[in-house]
């Protein structure tokens, strides 16, 4: 499940942020995605704390940024939002096992598509709606 969920989230956005302004926010949603590599569900909490957190620093930090450091903060938001697609999308599944979902706000509807589709052995890329 993890491998596919990855590999489905570096695909989507290595095709969504093909353009050199976009290129900070796809650099961040690839980190996130191979971060969660070989990680635990415990982990994949840790690992998104931990990215919300910088992202946050970096936003009190730069209360005036500039151009630089905006794509800095939007680089590690869109890491911290691919981790968190990640404990969606694996929510779901610990749910249907009747354990608690990684986060309190998990899952979503798409996190449910999502993992409806690798269970039901959709193509990777082919899609439900996705959206990280």
């Amino acid at each position: 499940l993890l491998d596919r969920i990855i590999s489905d989230g570096l695909a989507e956005v290595r095709a969504a942020y093909t353009d050199p302004e976009d290129h900070h926010k796809r650099d961040g949603a690839i980190e996130g995605f191979e971060a969660c590599r070989g990680k635990t569900p415990a982990d994949l909490v840790t690992l998104w704390s931990e990215a919300e957190k910088s992202a946050e620093q970096i936003m009190r930090e730069r209360r005036e940024a500039s151009d630089g450091d905006a794509k800095g903060y939007w680089r590690l938001r869109y890491k911290a939002l691919q981790i968190e697609w990640t404990c969606n999308v694996v929510s779901v599944g610990l749910v249907n096992s009747g354990h608690p979902p990684l986060l309190a706000h998990l899952p979503t509807a798409r996190g449910a598509l999502k993992y409806a589709a690798i269970v039901n052995g959709a193509p990777t890329g082919a899609q439900d709606g996705d959206r990280l």
